[in-house]
């Protein structure tokens, strides 16, 4: 089994759930940790641990907000075992791949095109940017 967990300063992560929740329905396998509601890094990190200690089988992957945050870091102790992967730099369309992929996915080449799909969706726009692309789109469709 695979278990996915989001975990994030503040309410980013149940802001996530929440927005999760709206495109897809049902996502109460997934377990959200804010600092908000738990306070301290250290109570996530021992929630988390918990499960990690009872479910030795399962995979647990981890999505965090920032790299070297204080929930990061804490949760970086968590390394030590072989079936924990933690993602930093969460974004709602990683939550939202994770959900919808197949169990039956090898977790670090899921996890890789998550990461890769993120980069690639990350995208700055502004209006010379956009002007372009329109003008390039309008020379693609002349045929001469």
């Amino acid at each position: 089994m695979r278990k996915v967990i989001l975990a994030s300063h503040g309410s980013l992560a149940e802001g996530m759930f929440s927005a999760a929740q709206m495109i897809i329905g049902d996502c109460s396998d997934i377990d959200v940790y804010g600092l908000d509601r738990y306070g301290q890094p250290q109570v996530i990190y021992q929630h988390i641990k918990k499960q990690v200690d009872t479910h030795e089988n399962w995979e647990f992957v981890i999505l965090c907000d920032i790299n070297g945050g204080s929930v990061h870091n804490q949760l970086m102790q968590l390394m030590d075992h072989e079936n924990v992967y933690l993602v930093t730099g969460m974004t709602l369309s990683m939550v939202l791949e994770l959900k919808l992929s197949s169990e039956d996915a090898k977790v670090r080449p899921l996890l890789n095109k998550v990461v890769n799909s993120a980069k690639e969706n990350t995208l700055i726009f502004d209006h010379d940017s956009v002007v372009s692309e329109i003008a390039k789109g309008l020379e693609d469709d002349c045929l001469w």
